[in-house]
């Protein structure tokens, strides 16, 4: 148990030195693919080889399967902006590389375990047996999207294989009563009837499934949260966390929470450079 914790803190505290390291340079230079193969393959490789050190195990063979499995996740967030124009064939295949990438970087060094969010629950395929267990941010994400008074959109929930809500649009393209064109909540998003900017929100969709893998997490922090939820729930609650320190960091600087946070950063690198610009 004691080596478990010091595994938990030594993944936990390499994840916030690159947090604050990708705060203090989101401003100084613009987000490139550096910054992409860097998030995407470079740091679950350095937890997964944390990870294989502490347990004894081939600390080069579980860094090599998280690369590779980052590699994949790299592939479908370069898919993501573009899905606005795409069948749901491509939009499906986007998110299963997406989970598969990251279920790959999770398991290095262990068990392979597939896990895949779809909506308010996770599928969890481990040796032929499959689970599926809800989560604690996919459950509290699409009632908050309720309670702001967003609509369920179930043909583009269906779509692209992620919770999708619609609003009304004011005069100036803003939806109603919000200031925002779209935005996104976890692994849920609210956009117009027509579905505009729908791809830069699934970027963050993907965002919130790799964040699950990291030790950012509610359960990390609340003693014996994570004895309770046991194996009837998944704290899937890392993306919440990662986006609360980016926009507090961005309070306490002065910097803008929807243009300057790493998360934003991305999803607008991703959407310029693998799609025309917002129409």
């Amino acid at each position: 148990m004691q080596s478990a914790y010091f595994l938990q803190r030594s993944a936990l505290l390499f994840f916030a030195a690159f947090a604050i390291f990708s705060c203090s340079n989101s401003v100084a230079k613009a987000f490139s693919e550096k910054d992409m193969i860097i998030m995407n393959v470079a740091v679950p490789a350095a937890i997964a080889a944390i990870k294989a050190y502490h347990r004894g195990e081939n600390v080069e063979k579980a860094a090599i399967q998280a690369a590779f499995g980052g590699y994949i996740m790299h592939q479908g967030f370069k898919m993501a902006p573009k899905m606005q124009e795409e069948s749901a064939i491509k939009a499906w295949q986007s998110k299963c590389m997406i989970n598969f990438g990251a279920s790959m970087a999770e398991s290095a060094g262990e068990e392979f375990v597939f896990r895949m969010d779809i909506g308010p629950v996770w599928i969890i395929a481990r040796e032929g047996d499959i689970k599926i267990r809800p989560g604690l941010n996919a459950v509290i994400a699409p009632l908050v999207h309720l309670i702001e008074g967003s609509k369920p959109d179930f043909q583009r929930s269906l779509r692209y294989g992620t919770l999708a809500f619609k609003r009304s649009s004011d005069p100036d393209g803003t939806l109603n009563g919000s200031s925002a064109l779209a935005y996104s909540n976890a692994n849920t998003f609210t956009t117009n009837a027509d579905g505009a900017h729908a791809g830069h929100e699934l970027v963050h969709t993907f965002q919130y499934r790799r964040d699950a893998m990291y030790p950012l997490r509610i359960g990390n922090f609340i003693k014996g949260l994570d004895e309770r939820l046991g194996d009837s729930w998944v704290d899937d609650t890392a993306w919440s966390m990662n986006w609360g320190l980016q926009c507090a960091w961005a309070d306490a600087t002065g910097r803008s929470k929807d243009f300057d946070i790493p998360m934003e950063k991305e999803a607008y690198y991703l959407e310029q450079k693998y799609r025309d610009p917002w129409r």
